[in-house]
């Protein structure tokens, strides 16, 4: 299907990833933009329409592997190198240029966070600004670039889902004091992902604390952590209430990349595929 007569976007990653022995495999795609000039590492596939639209993502190099590797078996918390590319992160924050705005935060009923709802319509609590979160935000569409969407992608696969219940991707900008006091992503969240578009020094403060499994995760580029959110029964799992340690020095972007429990969109125009490896090197088997 071609996306309102423009646009079929074909995001070439695996379909699932394989774990064993918390081992896990995720194979990822080289470009297939045109045989003949492989962009080494880009892994979607567009096509044009007559308008001769090109993406600005289009050129913009994806990983060539994806290193994961199980740091809390329970919960399970998984944290993944090479999740992205210097060039994206790059073109990531410059499409946030100009739009930052201070982050929010969910205020509602615990009922309605943390509860194990099934009802696509339940109100998820009202967004507002607070002195729990002093960060800075920009909430990216999907279609104002390729990349945005193949890594809703990689979300999808890590995760086990399919892309239309990952939600829009959420950009973060933490400067020297800023923090994120200790919070739940929700229940109605299955599973997160939280990509670090930049590092810090280890004395620099801003790393990703887990108070009740007793480790932090030090902030380095192009890295990220995921974990899930909801225990059997549908209700949250307080195990993975998580804290945003303030930074101390430097500025840390990171990245909000949420599975949510209901359908975001029609996906239908978008296509996964597996990706056959020429070079036996790609992919991923990490420990």
């Amino acid at each position: 299907r071609v996306a309102q007569g423009c646009l079929l976007k074909k995001i070439c990653l695996a379909v699932a990833a394989v774990e064993a022995a918390g081992k896990m495999e995720v194979p990822l795609a080289e470009s297939q933009m045109k045989a003949e000039e492989r962009n080494a590492g880009s892994d979607v596939v567009m096509q044009k329409d007559e308008g001769g639209f090109i993406d600005p993502g289009a050129h913009v190099p994806g990983p060539q592997r994806i290193q994961g590797s199980v740091i809390n078996a329970d919960p399970r918390v998984v944290h993944f190198k090479d999740f992205v590319t210097p060039e994206e992160v790059k073109h990531i924050i410059e499409l946030c240029e100009g739009r930052w705005e201070q982050s929010k935060t969910s205020r509602g009923k615990v009922s309605q966070l943390h509860g194990p709802t099934k009802d696509p319509d339940s109100a998820y609590g009202e967004e507002t600004v607070g002195n729990t979160r002093t960060s800075c935000s920009v909430h990216l569409t999907f279609e104002e670039s390729l990349v945005v969407e193949r890594i809703a992608a990689r979300v999808a696969v890590v995760t086990g889902t399919t892309i239309d219940y990952v939600e829009p991707l959420v950009v973060l900008r933490y400067e020297p004091g800023q923090f994120f006091k200790v919070h739940h992503d929700g229940a109605m969240r299955p599973s997160t992902v939280f990509v670090y578009l930049t590092g810090l020094d280890e004395d620099a403060g801003g790393t990703t604390s887990f108070p009740h499994l007793g480790f932090d995760v030090q902030p380095v580029a192009c890295t990220a952590v995921m974990w899930p959110n909801r225990q059997e029964d549908g209700s949250a799992d307080y195990r993975l209430m998580h804290e945003a340690k303030p930074v101390l020095a430097g500025m840390k972007y990171g990245m909000n990349c949420f599975v949510n429990l209901h359908q975001q969109r029609d996906a239908s125009g978008i296509v996964i595929v597996p990706h056959k490896p020429e070079d036996p090197n790609e992919g991923v088997v990490a420990s």
